[in-house]
């Protein structure tokens, strides 16, 4: 259920969680196959898990800041017994994202504003995990404004790829010196000519061979980026509990 279709007074009757009973709870509810819902976590609590998440590290202040009448990014936080508590997975995801655009992309905050007004909440995932070059997130959000998609930027980038080897640059300067619309016609007309080459070339089976070979190194790298989330968890509780005994 999105929080967004719930009742302030639904919102106020979520659990509130600390960090590992967050991570077990949504690890429960995964294995089973079943929705987990959205819960509550303090202020404090919830910068701890964008650390060790994402390596986000930013003040209380900078986190309020983004929820505040200038910027307006993100919903602020709500009251729940006298303290500001976050929704996750809503604010969770909504702050991770805004803070890899900033952080690790360098976008100032009226191109994030603008390229989340109608980017995909189902693509996150490939902002997250930096799937897109720095070109291609201002290309998309020109994209975006027009009605068109990431789908259609990743066309885009794979007839870049098909074209890569056979239109040179001196083929690509004589055609676009011809009268008319010769480039663009020949630009079709490779890389259709390509498309039907990729066809043999997939049913002949060379394509599972380097298939299998990505697969297996991308299942690799999830798995140790999985750890390695859970090693920065723990630490991270592990020094919250330090500092609380002092």
């Amino acid at each position: 259920m999105e929080t967004k279709s719930m009742t302030s007074k639904e919102i106020q009757k979520l659990p509130v969680m600390r960090p590992q009973q967050v991570r077990e709870h949504f690890g429960r509810k995964q294995a089973a196959g079943t929705e987990p819902g959205p819960v509550l976590v303090e202020l404090e609590d919830f910068m701890s898990m964008l650390e060790a998440v994402g390596g986000f590290e930013l003040s209380q202040r900078a986190l309020l800041s983004y929820s505040s009448p200038r910027i307006n990014l993100i919903e602020p936080p709500l009251k729940k017994d006298g303290k500001a508590c976050y929704i996750v997975p809503d604010h969770f995801n909504r702050m991770a994202i805004i803070l890899t655009l900033r952080q690790a992309y360098s976008l100032p905050l009226g191109a994030i504003r603008g390229l989340l007004e109608r980017y995909p909440k189902e693509n996150y995932d490939l902002l997250m995990e930096r799937k897109f070059e720095i070109s291609d997130l201002l290309d998309l959000a020109k994209m975006l404004k027009n009605g068109l998609g990431i789908g259609d930027l990743v066309m885009a980038k794979a007839c870049d790829v098909l074209l890569m080897d056979v239109m040179s640059s001196s083929k690509a300067v004589a055609a676009a010196l011809e009268p008319g619309d010769t480039l663009r016609q020949l630009q079709e007309k490779l890389v259709l000519a390509r498309l039907d080459e990729m066809r043999g070339w997939v049913g002949s089976g060379r394509w599972q061979e380097f298939l299998r070979r990505e697969s297996a190194q991308d299942l690799k790298d999830l798995a140790g980026k999985q750890l390695l989330h859970k090693k920065i968890v723990t630490k991270v509780l592990a020094r919250k509990a330090r500092g609380t005994r002092k």
